[in-house]
């Protein structure tokens, strides 16, 4: 019992110990980030929905957090169940490299691999991802799947339907 009771003590001064060491080899300062607030990010995925319902199309929205978390997902009526998935994907790639995807997907045009490489990473590089700025902080990131193609000015229906879900938030975005 004593033997035991001895090996408690080791192991606990040890945990103790590297404790401090964590303590002391840590930052000291804390970080400071911001997020999307629940209110405004299902404000611009409403706005989204329903400005891709007004071109005729049934989507899938996700708004996820500058970290890539989920904040909502609306999904409309007749929207296709890959939407679903696809919507994710475009905001956490926007999110995640803090890009629109669109740009991600110039670059992958011309090299295939990289777009296979997301792809299997869990992004997409297809149009419709937008990141949610505070001034030049990422706080949150939307993506639309359902939208297929682009107006005849070459501007994707995704992007613009993310686009307007965004432009209803900013000021509130911008006020703090």
């Amino acid at each position: 019992m004593k033997k035991h009771f001895v090996r408690i003590l080791f192991f606990a001064g040890i945990i103790s110990f590297s404790n401090v060491i964590v303590a002391e080899t840590s930052s000291k300062t804390l970080i400071k980030e911001y997020s999307i607030p629940l209110e405004l990010a299902v404000l611009a995925a409403s706005t989204a929905l329903d400005t891709c319902l007004n071109k005729g199309f049934n989507t899938t929205v996700t708004v996820l957090d500058q970290r890539g978390q989920m904040k909502v997902q609306l999904v409309s009526e007749g929207a296709f169940p890959h939407s679903v998935q696809t919507s994710f994907r475009k905001a956490f790639t926007a999110a995640s490299r803090r890009v629109p995807t669109s740009e991600l997907a110039e670059h992958t045009s011309t090299e295939p691999s990289l777009g296979q490489l997301f792809h299997e990473i869990g992004m997409a590089t297809l149009s419709g991802g937008l990141p949610i700025k505070y001034g030049d902080e990422i706080i949150g990131a939307i993506g639309i799947a359902g939208a297929p193609g682009e107006d005849d000015a070459g501007n994707p229906y995704d992007d613009q339907c993310a686009a307007a879900g965004i432009a209803r938030i900013q000021n509130r975005v911008n006020d703090g």
